[in-house]
């Protein structure tokens, strides 16, 4: 199996255009609850600029071997006295299943706990998206509670499955997996 390289680079106003890509893709964004009507291009440069201007917010572009697009990565919601925020992850259609979420979360976590300096990354999704449910299983996050009718989205309520990830767990599970600067 050929290994699989991304790049992580700081969301700019040049990501415009790729974010368009995939924001009205109901394929991409039907785990999102907040997707739930058409994103216009304004609509989206106004959400763009909001972010880049952010302290709680640190978002990601994830391109490939090939400098090539595939999606977004985020740590939103930083609660900076707690050292605590939300992971985010959008991959567009034709490169998901791939092993890019993984790529990606391995790297942003790698942020998160050693540039940003947080304690704990948790991430909230629907309970029947079993692909995040394998992806943050790998990682060892624990699942914090089961939140029943959190989100309201194409006429129905679902229940999301809260889950977290400690800077200590993260340490560990590096080192068993000798991860370069963990050992």
């Amino acid at each position: 199996m050929v290994e699989r390289k991304i790049h992580l680079k700081p969301l700019s106003l040049d990501d415009l255009d790729n974010l368009m890509t995939w924001v009205n893709d109901p394929e991409v964004t039907k785990n999102l609850a907040k997707f739930n009507h058409e994103i216009t291009r304004k609509q989206e440069r106004e959400f763009l600029e909001a972010m880049l201007v952010s302290d709680k917010d640190k978002v990601f572009s994830i391109e490939n071997e090939k400098q090539e697009y595939i999606g977004q990565i985020s740590i939103n919601n930083i609660y900076w006295p707690a050292k605590n925020g939300r992971l985010g992850l959008v991959i567009k259609r034709e490169q998901q299943n791939k092993g890019y979420a993984t790529l990606s979360i391995r790297d942003v976590l790698n942020i998160a706990f050693n540039d940003l300096e947080l304690n704990k990354i948790w991430a909230v999704f629907y309970v029947a998206n079993s692909k995040m449910k394998h992806i943050t299983d790998n990682f060892f996050f624990k699942q914090e509670g089961l939140l029943r009718q959190e989100y309201f989205h194409n006429e129905k309520y679902h229940d999301m499955i809260r889950v977290a990830i400690l800077k200590q767990d993260w340490v560990v599970r590096m080192s068993r997996f000798a991860i370069p600067g963990y050992e």
